[in-house]
């Protein structure tokens, strides 16, 4: 049960939420704090001025895909999620069917650990050919503002 309790304060962030630059990122900075590098079983995909990452439906992706990102531990999760549900489109004040969706999924540290926590899964169908194949989508707007790396 105290697993399930800090999984619920526990979010896994890979995409605009990253962005050192992006304003939902500065916010989530002042009101979270950042347990360290992580990975999660799903496959990222780029959707246009954002990604979407859908997650393996066994928890674990047959091919050992992995989206990386961060975890981080809201300061006030209630009120954190509820804003953030709201920035990812994922409340009753929009259309159904959402976006994304949060859930609880497994997140594999870089230290080891694994720990539960939230992800916004994508819930559209996609485009294979739209795939980050390295599932890291700040490193893939590096290399698409500097392709020659």
């Amino acid at each position: 049960m105290a697993t399930e309790q800090a999984g619920e304060r526990q979010l896994f962030i890979y995409g605009t939420l990253r962005e050192p630059n992006h304003p939902m990122h500065r916010f989530l900075r002042r009101h979270s704090q950042w347990l360290g590098r992580a990975s999660i079983s799903a496959r990222l995909y780029e959707l246009g001025d954002y990604p979407g990452a859908i997650l393996a439906p066994t928890g674990i992706d047959a091919t050992g895909a992995r989206v990386w990102g961060d975890v981080v531990c809201l300061s006030d999760a209630a009120g954190l999620l509820q804003k953030l549900d709201d920035y990812e489109e994922c409340t009753a004040a929009y259309a159904e069917p959402h976006e994304y969706r949060r859930e609880i999924t497994r997140a594999s540290m870089d230290n080891g650990k694994s720990l539960s926590c939230w992800v916004y899964a994508y819930q559209h169908k996609v485009d294979e050919s739209r795939r980050i194949v390295s599932g890291d989508y700040l490193e893939h707007l590096k290399l698409a503002n500097n392709p020659r790396r």
